[in-house]
């Protein structure tokens, strides 16, 4: 590339940042995304493409000039809620100077910009071998996430590229995310009388017990599994003691465990029940002999290597046993935030880091 602003010039081409500002102003919280998918698909066929549209979300791809490896580019369009705490409007994507303010901004919707316009140099500039296809979904901040459907239909995938803020250093693994609830019975009766047990000691003993337990196995890169409660219900009223109680574990797993093993090893620990409510983000972790890991670090040499704390629709790809990796433009911290930004700067070194990497990736192995 001919430095920055190159591929900012491309003919009949917006720029990126009044493309993603366009896209910030449309909700598109998690359940809601029939708008958003609606816009993205206008812009993507009006950069050449020709959109595959659904519910499930918007894919479109180019051919290189032979028949070679598939990469995937993938990311979501929906958003968590606003919240609150902001002094920009949330969805009202407002500029100063070079920064960029909404909901989205950089999770993830400043990734999908950056793989549109990524997408357009490959389809312009060619490419020797290959095919990109660019997959946005939505229900990834939800449990209902619309990847996997949409991977039904692509056959055979070579590497992945998982869009999320990780300011362009490249994530080689993952942790997974199994959400647990954890129930303790007692008797409900006066409490001016305890003559029963009470469910919430019952719920305290066992939440002492985990707090205390040890997860043995330590991955190389993601450390140890990390337990954490996160939500506690009980209560009937003030002077009642409480029949039930529960609560809402975080589980953050590592490849070292099947999800199906923690869940054992916890049910083992305590005295109340155990429930599983959500175990599909599984733990990820790219080989070291993955073509896509050996063209990211040709592509993006000065960027760091990290191992990645923060569950995505990585896990729907780990599932399918496709060797990814997680990069995008944006800090990290400033997901869910009040205030959610990205800078012009980060949204090219976005669009020119995914550029690179696909062309590393689309190389002969042996060059």
């Amino acid at each position: 590339m001919n430095g920055k602003n190159e591929s900012t010039r491309m003919k009949n081409f917006p720029k990126p940042i009044d493309l993603l500002a366009g896209l910030l102003r449309i909700e598109g919280i998690t359940g809601e995304e029939a708008a958003i998918v609606e816009r993205s698909a206008t812009w993507v066929e009006r950069m050449g493409f020709e959109p595959e549209v659904s519910e499930k979300g918007v894919v479109f791809e180019v051919a290189g000039q032979n028949p070679g490896p598939t990469l995937l580019f993938c990311t979501h369009l929906d958003t968590v809620p606003a919240g609150e705490g902001w002094t920009h409007a949330p969805f009202g994507g407002e500029r100063e100077g070079e920064f960029l303010y909404g909901r989205g901004a950089v999770d993830a919707r400043g990734s999908a910009v950056a793989m549109l316009f990524a997408m357009a140099h490959l389809k312009q500039r060619r490419f020797a071998q290959g095919r990109a296809i660019a997959a946005f979904s939505v229900g990834e901040e939800g449990n209902h996430p619309s990847l996997p459907k949409l991977l039904d239909r692509f056959g055979t995938i070579d590497g992945g590229v998982v869009g999320e803020p990780t300011q362009m250093h490249v994530a080689t693994s993952q942790r997974g995310l199994m959400v647990l609830e954890l129930h303790a019975d007692g008797r409900q009766g006066h409490a001016a009388r305890t003559d029963g047990p009470n469910a919430i000691y019952r719920l305290a003993r066992d939440l002492q017990r985990l707090e205390a337990f040890e997860f043995d196995r330590v991955h190389e890169a993601l450390g140890a599994v990390r337990l954490t409660p996160t939500r506690l219900r009980a209560g009937v009223a003030d002077n009642v003691t409480p029949p039930k109680a529960s609560a809402v574990l975080d589980l953050r797993s590592t490849p070292r465990y099947t999800h199906a093993e923690l869940a054992e090893m916890i049910r083992k620990e305590v005295q109340g029940t155990l429930h599983v409510v959500d175990d599909q983000w599984i733990p990820c972790h790219t080989p070291d002999d993955a073509r896509i890991l050996h063209a990211a670090k040709r592509a993006l040499s000065d960027r760091r290597f990290f191992a990645s704390d923060a569950a995505s629709d990585w896990a729907a790809l780990a599932k399918r046993e496709i060797p990814a990796v997680k990069i995008g433009p944006g800090n990290p911290v400033r997901s869910h935030q009040p205030d959610e930004w990205i800078s012009t700067e980060e949204l090219q070194q976005g669009i020119e880091g995914y550029e690179k990497l696909a062309r590393a990736f689309f190389e002969p192995l042996d060059t």
